[in-house]
């Protein structure tokens, strides 16, 4: 049996919309922050960028892991979510790099709020409230994957 990266069950229509839905938001963490430079300064900029290039492979990984409906992607998720909410707490300035600085406070506000929900802590709220449909919906470890 090949392994298979993307499941075609998740395309499917009583597929899990809450994983369907976590699994992008996971992939939109994972490579958002390479579409923009927050406007900060270096020592912030630095701080962020190592967390967001530590946090991508694994939330890569994990949004990948859930739509295969694997119970470990859950827990790595919820993990993963939970670490970023606390680099907020312990370094609340870099909550100025979620938002976007442009000279039409349109794009300004529509763009902080886009990065706000895929790439910081709304995303990670939401990641931690879908925790219960996550691990209702994904398999027991152990458990063999189609």
């Amino acid at each position: 049996m090949a392994f298979k990266i993307f499941n075609p069950e998740r395309m499917y229509p009583d597929f899990p919309w809450q994983l369907w839905a976590i699994g992008w938001l996971a992939i939109f963490k994972a490579l958002l922050w390479l579409a923009y430079e927050p406007a900060v300064n270096e020592t912030l900029l630095r701080w962020v960028g190592w967390k967001y290039l530590l946090g991508a492979a694994p939330f890569l990984a994990c949004g990948i892991g859930l739509w295969r409906r694997e119970r470990w992607a859950a827990y790595g998720l919820i993990v993963l979510a939970a670490a970023d909410l606390a680099l907020l707490a312990v370094a609340p300035t870099s909550f100025q790099a979620y938002l976007v600085d442009s000279e039409v406070v349109l794009f300004s506000v529509a763009l902080s709020a886009v990065v706000m929900v895929c790439g910081g802590p709304v995303g990670d709220l939401l990641i931690l409230c879908a925790g219960p449909a996550m691990f209702r919906n994904t398999r027991k470890t152990g458990v063999a994957s189609k």
